[in-house]
């Protein structure tokens, strides 16, 4: 017998029956040595807050928060800058006299208070007139990106054009004709169709809270071996990981400024924590693939590819199979398992709902 294939068949036989530790497919991994006990799963008592109906003020609130979005800028009749006016400016910066570069421009629709200019600048038209000329003497920040102006003294010539304000579109069927929303064509049908959006949100907040309520209680029955092991864990330390890292790149700084300024831990206590949020997905993932092998529930693939059909059209690609490709098809199949082990068992549980939403 060749050595290669020897090998590989010593270990199928050490991992026992096909299973496959380093793989993350959780059907492919012994739940029943990671899983050492289980409690009694079919009569979990879970708490979790109440559902949430929607009221009229909420879709009011979020229609004006559209409308607000469709706000254009129009030339206002007051005279008067104050924080919170958008003016219309000309201005012209100058240092030792001369007009430096990028320190000039017309017709400049500026924010008062919103911290676009350098500090002094903005607060100094507060109190002007429109039509007025206004003479301001700033210095640069020191750490300015400029090097040739920061900490330098400059003078800046403003003359007020106008002060303008947004002006919201008016909600009506015409309105509501542009948002092309099929079979909504009036305020009413729009209205209804915003109220059973919001409460079908609300209503998926809630199963969420459920399915995480109920899946942590079914952890905290059981009792696990190590499971630092595990392909599984590995995965999810790598994608926990890669969240950082795409939240430095959001924010344009380094990996270690987001563990140090926005989670406020040293890098010791950065992978202890990831060791420990990953450890926990892999606990329920395999509490979950434990009442799965249990109860003999399966997915079926018609399952698998009904529900890949619906996200991917949740979430915005042209077809299943391009959403299937964006996606790890192994982690993609434990998550619709566990949603449906956690469906399961929601229909036994008790569940007390308290006021707080």
């Amino acid at each position: 017998m060749p050595l290669m294939i020897a090998a590989a068949l010593s270990a199928v036989t050490l991992a026992g029956c096909g299973y496959d530790d380093s793989s993350k497919d959780l059907t492919k991994i012994n739940v029943d040595k990671y899983v050492t006990s289980i409690g009694d799963y079919n009569n979990l008592a879970i708490t979790t807050s109440s559902r949430n109906v929607i009221t009229e003020s909420d879709v009011q609130g979020y229609i004006d928060y559209v409308l607000e979005g469709q706000s254009e800028l129009v030339k206002s009749n007051k005279t008067t800058v104050e924080t919170g006016d958008v003016v219309n400016i000309d201005y012209q910066g100058l240092k030792d006299g001369v007009a430096f570069d990028g320190g000039t421009d017309e017709g400049y629709d500026l924010t008062i208070g919103s911290g676009t200019f350098i500090e002094g600048f903005e607060d100094g038209l507060i109190g002007h007139q429109v039509g007025e000329e206004v003479s301001l003497d700033l210095t640069f920040p020191e750490n300015y990106g400029a090097a040739e102006l920061a900490g330098k003294a400059v003078v800046f010539k403003v003359k007020i054009n106008y002060i303008s304000e947004h002006k919201k579109p008016e909600l009506n069927d015409e309105t509501v004709m542009g948002y092309g929303i099929e079979n909504v064509s009036n305020v009413e049908e729009y209205r209804n169709f915003v109220n059973d959006s919001l409460q079908e949100s609300a209503d998926n907040d809630y199963l969420s809270m459920k399915r995480d309520a109920l899946q942590q209680a079914l952890v905290d029955t059981c009792t696990f071996a190590d499971v630092e092991n595990l392909g599984l864990y590995d995965y999810y330390v790598e994608q926990i990981k890669k969240q950082t890292q795409t939240m430095a790149d959001n924010y344009g700084v380094s990996v270690d400024d987001v563990i140090s300024g926005m989670y406020g831990m040293d890098n010791a206590q950065y992978e202890e924590s990831v060791g420990e949020q990953a450890k926990l997905l892999v606990q329920g993932a395999l509490a979950c693939a434990k009442v799965a092998k249990d109860q003999k529930i399966k997915l079926t693939d018609e399952e698998f590819n009904a529900q890949l059909k619906t996200d991917a059209e949740a979430y915005g690609y042209e077809s299943a199979e391009a959403f299937k490709a964006a996606i790890d098809a192994d982690d993609y199949r434990n998550f619709i398992l566990q949603k449906k082990v956690v469906d399961k068992l929601l229909e036994t549980a008790t569940v007390t709902e308290t006021e707080e939403n």
